[in-house]
């Protein structure tokens, strides 16, 4: 490691905060993506050695030599939220983005990344076979076009995880074309957990998968979704992990980013036996069919990953930070 630099894209995002806080603590030093003005305002504000920012307004399609320069790896994190932006905007910021990251780096001379991609790249996006008793691991893949996307406009979540397929496959096909680059792909269940340290929080209309946990902690009912769950300290400890395998053949560095599973119901037990205050919902649906899983064992034994965070532990520490949140509002 000797302190060298990797380039975090998105870093004040609810992945890569924790990404940059884990490089540093692994002796990396970091250098974080933000847009506008906020790369100034930051680096007035959070004042950690090791720990740099640099304005790219979209790194999708800006130029990144002056970002580049002097950096070791990558760790591309940055993606648009479901339902933040349209369609189109979506895959082409998630597709034609990551593509022009790799390019950028390839014209740069770096040859390690680490992309965040999602569990969605291993399955249909309508996410039905998440209710099919199945289990999918770092070989499976979904299968969909930019124009099944588009046809689902209306579906956030649908273009969203479209979007994560194309993506990675785009990251691949790049790399059979480019086999001096050392790429790996990290796809995280769906992220629950507290926030990262020395970053800015987010507003209420920012929440992302959070906003679930939020939503059950004020009592509500979360939609119904594959009880996928990981926490994000732990999507970070699997970015950090990844920087130090060395290449292997096409498409056997993708690693499944996976706690377990838990379901909204025994989310709210686990809250409850927590939090007994906590006035949360009586009852909630039941799935629609055997919940699937995400076999992280290749993830836990490649990366010799240690322990994973417990659902339940996770839903706790994501709950808490959001109680905490709420009075800055």
């Amino acid at each position: 490691m000797s302190g060298q630099l990797i380039l975090v894209t998105g870093v004040t995002g609810f992945i890569a905060g924790h990404v940059a806080n884990q490089l540093l603590a692994a002796g990396y030093r970091v250098r974080g993506t933000t847009r506008g003005d906020k790369a100034k305002q930051l680096t007035e504000t959070i004042k950690v050695p090791g720990l740099e920012f640099v304005r790219v307004d979209d790194v999708a399609t800006d130029d990144l030599s002056e970002a580049l320069k002097g950096v070791y790896a990558i760790a591309h994190v940055a993606s648009p939220l479901p339902g933040r932006t349209d369609t189109d905007d979506t895959l082409n910021s998630a597709i034609d983005g990551t593509v022009h990251v790799l390019k950028e780096a390839t014209k740069a001379g770096i040859k390690k990344l680490v992309i965040t991609s999602s569990f969605g790249a291993l399955l249909d996006p309508s996410l039905i076979p998440g209710f099919h008793g199945l289990t999918f691991d770092h070989k499976n893949w979904g299968t969909v076009s930019r124009e099944a996307a588009r046809a689902k406009a209306d579906d956030a979540y649908y273009v969203y995880f479209a979007s994560k397929v194309l993506a990675e496959k785009a990251i691949w096909d790049y790399a059979a074309e480019h086999p001096e680059l050392d790429i790996a792909t990290v796809l995280p269940a769906f992220v629950y957990g507290p926030y990262a340290e020395h970053f800015p929080l987010p507003k209420q209309s920012a929440l992302g998968t959070n906003g679930f946990i939020y939503a059950l902690v004020a009592g509500g009912v979360p939609p119904v979704i594959p009880p996928f769950t990981v926490d994000v300290r732990d999507v970070a400890k699997t970015h950090v992990l990844a920087f130090s395998v060395g290449p292997k053949p096409l498409g056997e560095k993708r690693y499944i980013s996976s706690g377990g599973n838990i379901t909204w119901g025994e989310a709210a037990a686990a809250l409850k036996k927590a939090h007994p205050e906590l006035k949360l919902a009586d009852s909630f649906p039941e799935l629609p069919g055997p919940a699937s899983t995400l076999d992280n064992k290749y993830t836990t034994e490649q990366l010799n990953f240690g322990t994973w965070i417990k659902p339940e532990e996770t839903i706790v520490a994501a709950s808490e930070a959001l109680l905490e949140l709420q009075k800055t509002w």
